[in-house]
């Protein structure tokens, strides 16, 4: 029985037990709807728990599940399979290889078999073992499993330095299912190799089949910024402009972009334009992501005493937020500051 059903069941037989309950006459209909929704809650809270704790070992109520069954029927291969695949899923990679090894002795012909262990192989990094179970399975692979394992093997052979063959096998996928994370990962391999054409041209693939796929309009920037395409630049940041609710980034990015042009007078318009754009956010609500951001303005402008200040508040409001900190610290080591140093900045 898979999640969603138990699921389900949960819930038809808590609408079942509502539907039989008895109130007393007097209670008034808000009393009534109040204790209904405080039991169903605790009658789901079970449910919660579990959800909430399928990433610890020995708690997934899948594998717990599973495992019951294979008592009673310990020569399952399907079920083998499925647990090998939740043992992947939750980083036990010596469990899953188990099941699968233990699968392939019940049905050495068993193709999935071939499938999951190239995942898990793949997981744990041993990629040339991964590469090899994942040809074996192509070689009659087709539908959606052929999909996952040719956009698998294209990340291994990236990461093996196949980078021809690794294009060829996000070409096959794409050609499959124009997905973004394809694009964007064939995209970065074209850009890692230096053909920032071809880069390009499949990043604007990628939005002419997606739509308005802001990660890929990103690596497109980035792209056409490298190769000095500036006009076509400050065309696609000012479509986001014109379409994003917050601008800061995107007034950010033109900056950059009419400094790298030498319209320095225009890029410092930009710049005022991104604090003004900072300062209106921080107006309505302080949060340490929106400091951040504000520092990031101020770091562009040169006025790095209040980008410190700023990371400072942020850091102070959420302690864990990881960019923040990161920040603040390369900015102390380049920028350490002196005695006479005040912070300037209008904090909201």
């Amino acid at each position: 029985m898979d999640r969603f059903t138990q699921s389900l069941n949960k819930g038809q037989k808590a609408v079942s037990q509502l539907s039989v309950m008895k109130f007393p006459p007097e209670a008034t209909c808000e009393w009534r709807l109040l204790l209904a929704i405080c039991f169903f809650s605790l009658v789901m809270y079970p449910m919660v728990y579990v959800e909430t704790a399928v990433a610890h070992r020995g708690m997934d109520p899948d594998i717990d599940e599973i495992t019951h069954e294979l008592e009673e029927n310990p020569e399952n291969v399907e079920l083998l399979i499925k647990r090998g695949r939740l043992y992947r899923t939750n980083g036990e990679f010596s469990d899953s290889l188990k099941d699968l090894d233990l699968a392939e002795k019940l049905d050495p012909h068993n193709r999935k078999i071939t499938l999951e262990r190239g995942f898990t192989l793949s997981a744990m990094g041993r990629d040339r073992e991964a590469e090899v179970s994942l040809d074996q399975y192509l070689e009659q692979a087709s539908g959606r499993t052929r999909l996952d394992a040719l956009a698998e093997r294209a990340h291994i052979r990236a990461r093996t330095g196949q980078t021809a063959l690794a294009i060829d096998d996000f070409n096959s996928a794409i050609s499959m299912h124009p997905a973004m994370a394809l694009y964007l990962a064939r995209g970065e391999l074209h850009e890692s190799l230096g053909h920032l054409e071809e880069a390009a041209s499949g990043y604007r693939e990628g939005l002419s089949q997606l739509g308005n796929a802001i990660l890929l309009k990103k690596g497109l920037i980035r792209v056409e910024t490298t190769r000095k395409r500036y006009d076509e630049v400050l065309a696609l940041i000012d479509e986001e402009l014109d379409r994003a609710s917050v601008k800061t980034e995107w007034h950010l990015r033109r900056a950059e972009v009419l400094a790298a042009m030498g319209k320095d007078q225009a890029a410092q318009s930009a710049h005022e334009q991104a604090l003004a754009e900072s300062n209106l956010v921080l107006g309505k609500r302080v949060t340490a992501i929106h400091l951040v951001t504000r520092a990031k303005v101020y770091i562009a402008m040169g006025r790095l005493q209040q980008a410190k200040h700023e990371l400072q508040m942020a850091v102070q409001r959420a302690p864990r937020f990881s960019e923040a900190s990161e920040l603040l610290k390369k900015l102390e080591a380049d920028y350490p500051s002196t005695p006479n140093e005040v912070p300037n900045a209008k904090t909201h």
